[in-house]
């Protein structure tokens, strides 16, 4: 069995009527996706095998924001990064310590150590090998106030595709306005969500499933799975909640993609389900293609 993120959903800002016009696109191109011969029986699946403990954490694979947690606490688990592995060669991986949510420096026990696991995804995931290396963030220091603490790594992985995205993407870090346009993208996203437009929807966020469904070599079924569980929680009574004034936007993917997220480095967009006391959030990034002005779901 695959490891399957879910795709849970978003709550969305109310913005002012100046920026009420579309801001993502209805109908984005297609990106480009590769897959060789050998795809079907070759399923290289990467993890990484970690342990944290009391900070708020960032693990990127070539830039591209796979997973973020604020720990107030200890944990140890395996996350995928197959999402941030586009095609074969050398990959990075970064690892960035911050304080927790709410404090301003770190806390003297914050830590993360972690390795890189190749499992086959083909003969339900067995595990293959651990890459050489030991990889760990520096510890605190004590006698400093540290804000931020990173480590870097590069390792080497062969995958059976090949994925052009955000690669040729602009510069989001030169858009001008770029929440607006986010907080109005999102305002764009609770107009479909309120009106059940799910056939718009899919239309939209098609290039993110393509991408989740290379990179996890998810069967036909089991993404139509990802989609079914979207539209389930659509229709079961999740309501969209505001997105806090203090969302901020956070730019990866060597400045090809942004999002917005909480203090807290959770997504900005939540729904919330008040009588089951159940919320859902998801996950979107945004970036511009070339020759574009219109963000587009990747």
């Amino acid at each position: 069995m695959k490891f399957i993120p879910l795709l849970f959903i978003a709550s969305l800002f109310a913005c002012s009527p100046s920026h009420s016009q579309n801001q993502i696109a209805l109908n984005p191109a297609p990106i480009s996706i590769v897959k060789n011969a050998s795809y079907d029986q070759v399923q290289p699946y990467y993890m990484i095998d970690f342990s944290a403990a009391f900070c708020l954490f960032e693990i990127r694979v070539n830039d591209v924001l796979v997973f973020t947690l604020n720990l107030e606490g200890q944990t140890a688990t395996m996350i995928p990064i197959n999402a941030g592995i586009l095609q074969s060669g050398k990959q990075q991986v970064s690892i960035k310590l911050l304080p927790l949510a709410g404090q301003k420096v770190l806390n003297p026990s914050a830590g993360f150590t972690y390795d890189i696991k190749e499992f086959d995804a083909k003969n339900n995931l067995n595990f293959k090998s651990q890459l050489p290396g030991e990889y760990a963030v520096a510890k605190v220091d004590p006698a400093k106030k540290q804000t931020v603490l990173t480590q870097t790594a590069v390792f080497n992985a062969q995958v059976p595709y090949t994925i052009k995205a955000h690669q040729t993407g602009k510069d989001l870090k030169s858009v001008t306005g770029l929440k607006d346009k986010l907080n109005s993208a999102y305002q764009q996203l609770a107009g479909l969500i309120a009106k059940g437009n799910t056939a718009q929807l899919k239309k939209m966020i098609a290039n993110r499933e393509s991408v989740a469904a290379t990179t996890m070599y998810l069967t036909k079924e089991e993404s139509d799975d990802r989609m079914a569980g979207l539209i389930s929680n659509l229709k079961s009574g999740f309501k969209l909640v505001p997105i806090p004034a203090n969302a901020v936007v956070k730019i990866f993917a060597d400045g090809k993609m942004a999002t917005l997220v909480r203090p807290s480095g959770e997504s900005a967009l939540m729904l919330k389900d008040v009588k089951n006391n159940e919320e859902l959030t998801l996950d979107f990034s945004f970036y511009i293609p070339e020759g574009k002005t219109e963000l587009e779901i990747i």
